[in-house]
């Protein structure tokens, strides 16, 4: 192997153990500010009051529950108020038949003998102007649902509306921890892998050291002295990534619990703790029942909301019933006296009851209901679906968990053995008995181990968390 193959191969590998802990960093959106250390569950704690996502999740339910109330209002009592004044500078006018211009010469010729000196005008009608220069009313109506099957349907459709609101947000919570425990727990790694590599680069640190005056000594050749540099700075460079890393994990988890950019985050724990957890967990044992999933959940309460949009629709064909009130008072003057006690004021009152009943609408109803009617069936077999997608995926994630639980097991001896080996080798290179590309190579192996090992850990911890949500626990 040459010297450049080498450098390229153990450049790769180093590519790979930083590759092994990228994440998305689209994810989602802390525990006092002020605190110093913060443990998994302080963080879900105080996400779940500051996350952006999570506080619109409540908006939505105060909004539901406010459209429940609207709904909840259609049905009681509707009451309405007016008061109206009306000024006319020029009162209508309207043209009359001329009644009164032949009577009167008909009284004057027959009663009293009289000849009309002018003629009788040939025009048959005269203007008038009927009512008054001002005008004013004021009155109050009251309406009132007595049967109505559309209501009735959509008093239910708003509590499960509001039932909806509350599943959505019982999701976001969860999306949101989900997403909080993986960045948790990459941070754990990143720092775990960043003690190691630090632990190397001060042994090799000192090794670069020792090496330089031996070579000037002229004990070793250079190209033995110079292989350490480079290991050195191998070494040193994906130290930087790391940090780097790490640095970028710690806003993401900020951002995700709503903590402040400027506040220090530290957080408690180890990924011992989380290893212990899912060695001892009783979610391998557990039955997974689909109806505490909360996507099962949602999609049960939208197929409730479809079976309800088919009975809204069916109630179409049904009468409604409603009864109304009102009363109101008008005046009429030629001028501005409304409130003289002298002056009249007109009372007009009236109440019924309505009855609307289809008759004919040309098939457009039933097309509607047979829409809802097919758009239920959609909503059914989708819940089926997804019930069976959920309990294989449950089996999946419960299969892979052992499988990798078993994996970082044996990556974890490899990398105690690569450790070991490196050690070993460190120790005989410094009393000359180890030459410098055995050495490299055993650092490259050791690197490889611990890329292998995070790598595992990291698949372990996402299903862990991913079969603790989908089993809800």
């Amino acid at each position: 192997m040459t010297k450049q193959t080498k450098e390229m191969k153990h450049l790769k590998l180093i590519i790979i153990l930083i590759t092994a802990f990228q994440i998305n960093i689209f994810g989602q959106n802390s525990v006092s500010d002020t605190a110093s250390l913060y443990s998994i569950d302080d963080l879900k704690k105080y996400a779940s009051e500051h996350n952006y996502q999570i506080q619109n999740a409540e908006l939505d339910i105060q909004k539901s529950k406010a459209v429940k109330w609207e709904t909840t209002a259609i049905g009681l009592p509707q009451v309405s108020g007016s008061v109206q004044y009306q000024n006319f500078p020029d009162i209508p006018t309207q043209l009359m038949p001329n009644f009164i211009t032949p009577a009167v010469f008909g009284v004057n010729t027959e009663l009293f003998g009289l000849t009309p000196i002018a003629p009788m005008p040939e025009d048959d009608k005269f203007p008038v102007q009927f009512g008054s220069k001002h005008n004013a009313d004021w009155g109050v109506s009251v309406s009132q649902i007595i049967f109505s099957g559309e209501y009735i349907v959509g008093l239910r459709a708003a509590r499960i509306y509001l039932d909806l609101s509350k599943k959505a947000k019982d999701k976001s919570i969860a999306e949101v921890h989900e997403n909080i425990e993986k960045t948790y727990y990459l941070i754990l790694i990143t720092e775990e892998s960043i003690s190691a590599l630090d632990s190397i680069y001060t042994n090799l640190s000192k090794l670069a050291d020792e090496n330089d005056q031996l070579f000037k000594a002229g004990f070793i050749d250079e190209t033995d002295a110079e292989q350490i540099k480079l290991n050195l700075k191998n070494t040193e460079n994906s130290l930087i990534s790391f940090n780097n890393q790490k640095q970028i994990l710690n806003k993401l988890l900020k951002f995700q619990t709503g903590f402040n950019f400027e506040k220090e985050l530290k957080l408690s724990g180890s990924l011992k703790d989380i290893i212990n957890e899912i060695e001892e967990t009783q979610l391998f044992a557990e039955d997974f029942s689909v109806s505490n999933n909360i996507n099962y959940q949602l999609i049960q309460v939208q197929e409730n909301l479809a079976d309800l949009s088919l009975q809204r629709e069916k109630s179409t064909i049904l009468p409604s019933v409603a009864g109304f009130y009102s009363y109101q008072e008008k005046a009429m003057r030629d001028s501005l006296d409304f409130f003289s006690n002298e002056a009249d004021w007109y009372p007009t009152s009236v109440w019924g009851i309505k009855i609307s009943i289809p008759i004919i609408s040309s098939g457009q109803r039933y097309a509607k209901i047979k829409q809802a009617q097919f758009e239920l069936e959609k909503k059914q077999n989708l819940k089926m679906q997804t019930e069976k997608a959920l309990t294989l995926d449950v089996y999946q994630t419960k299969s892979d968990l052992l499988t990798q639980l078993n994996t970082v097991t044996n990556t974890s001896e490899q990398r105690y053995l690569a450790k070991k080996i490196y050690e070993n080798s460190v120790q005989k290179f410094k009393i000359g008995t180890e030459q410098s590309f055995n050495l490299a190579l055993y650092q490259t192996q050791y690197f490889q181990a611990l890329t292998n090992y995070y790598q595992a850990l990291s698949k372990l911890i996402d299903k862990q968390i991913k079969l603790k949500y989908l089993m809800n626990n």
